[in-house]
């Protein structure tokens, strides 16, 4: 069923693409080739084996969901032999999108695409033909800003990026756990990628909407807002344009940062089959350091 799950993605994205190009549905090209993409990695993981179930009795969705706020270590003891995925990425998709979509009507179209394109004019890096093509597309960009068919693509491509990064993290979480001498199945390692973001993810959108519609959209930043209006880390001690490095590193120290550790430490320990609480531990701060790191590139 995976593997014809990922024949029919793949087959869509390359419709879309082909619609795209040839003018049809204009804005799409992208989704389309992120749609091929995510197809063809449905279709490689679907030769990876899922766990034995040993007749474990597998928890509902809804409450897997659910007991991820109040009992994190019950929920990955069930995906060891159940291990799943696809709703919570669809949500955490969909809390994304939205909240993009409140951010973007909450301070205009306009003020976003226009800020956006005035920083880009302003990186050193741009030559006078550089600024004139990128002058020439800010018309276009705020159409497209506007058009809900490319920013409901652009929620698909979001989709299909979640999927590719924590089939990354997976793979990391599972090679780290069997050097250390343990036993990870990937989907056991997927699963708890997976689950350990989710109520982090919720909590975030959920806190980003309130102080989005609680807060001047005037002292809103038009681009770092867009990733989070939360003041739970220590950037607020340097200004973004003085020092960008340490305003980076300072943002990593974060309350929500370490919850998702926790979480995430929480889910490789018992979703795996031998996986020690140091290796858990260990795995997560390697990944959370390596994202640091990233970000400061």
């Amino acid at each position: 069923m995976d593997r014809i799950a990922g024949v029919i993605v793949a087959a869509i994205g390359l419709i879309v693409a082909i619609l795209s190009i040839t003018g049809v549905m204009p804005g799409l090209t992208q989704p389309g080739i992120m749609f091929i993409l995510l197809g063809g990695l449905i279709i490689g993981l679907s030769f990876i084996d899922k766990p034995e179930s040993d007749g474990a009795e597998r928890m509902s969705t809804p409450a897997t969901l659910g007991n991820m706020f109040v009992s994190p270590t019950e929920v990955f003891r069930n995906l060891r032999r159940h291990p799943r995925w696809l709703v919570a990425v669809l949500i955490m998709s969909a809390l994304s999108a939205t909240y993009t979509t409140l951010f973007v009507e909450r301070l205009g179209v306009e003020r976003v695409a226009n800020y956006t394109i005035d920083k880009t004019l302003e990186m050193p890096i741009m030559n006078d033909q550089a600024k004139q093509q990128v002058e020439s597309t800010r018309a276009s960009t705020i159409a497209d800003a506007k058009n809900p068919v490319i920013r409901a693509g652009q929620a698909v491509s979001g989709f299909a990026m979640s999927v590719f990064g924590f089939t990354f993290l997976a793979l990391v979480f599972m090679l780290f756990a069997m050097a250390m001498g343990g036993s990870l199945n990937f989907w056991q390692a997927f699963a708890a990628a997976v689950y350990a973001y989710f109520p982090y993810s919720v909590i975030r959108f959920v806190l980003n909407t309130l102080v989005l519609h609680l807060k001047d959209p005037a002292e809103i930043h038009p681009i770092i807002g867009q990733q989070t209006l939360i003041q739970d880390n220590l950037n607020f001690l340097v200004f973004p344009a003085d020092n960008p490095i340490l305003y980076t590193l300072l943002g990593s120290i974060s309350i929500l940062g370490f919850y998702w550790l926790w979480l995430n430490s929480t889910g490789l320990k018992n979703a795996g089959e031998r996986v020690s609480g140091s290796t858990a531990w260990t795995a997560s701060i390697g990944i959370y350091l390596l994202l640091v790191i990233l970000g400061v590139i």
